[in-house]
């Protein structure tokens, strides 16, 4: 089984520009999948960030400020939220706290990140 003919190479390179074809696809599908992903992390920080800020009733600003979290890609970010945030309101206090603690967390996980 050797490349002898024009029809053993034609055959062959086929298959190879097949398989070459297949895995560019796979290639850019995997960016475009990590793209998305990304872009929703963004959007969903936002979203929590706009929770934590906004809104009279104190347990779904501080679960949100919780969530800050997981936000790993965005840590500088948030670290400097937590630092810069004056929240007043009738239960400030235990929200910046939380926003303390989620800070010393970060912080504390910065070669883990």
């Amino acid at each position: 089984m050797g490349l002898h003919s024009v029809q053993d190479w034609i055959a062959w390179s086929g298959i190879v520009i097949a398989l070459f074809a297949t895995a560019w696809a796979a290639v850019m599908f995997v960016w475009v999948k990590q793209r998305e992903i990304k872009i929703q992390e963004y959007q969903m920080l936002h979203e929590v960030m706009t929770v934590v800020g906004e809104g009279t009733s104190i347990a779904p600003r501080i679960a949100a400020a919780y969530e800050l979290r997981n936000f790993r890609a965005y840590r500088d970010v948030v670290i400097r939220f937590c630092e810069v945030a004056k929240i007043g309101g009738p239960a400030g206090d235990e929200l910046m706290a939380e926003l303390s603690r989620i800070k010393l967390y970060l912080e504390g996980n910065e070669n883990r990140a």
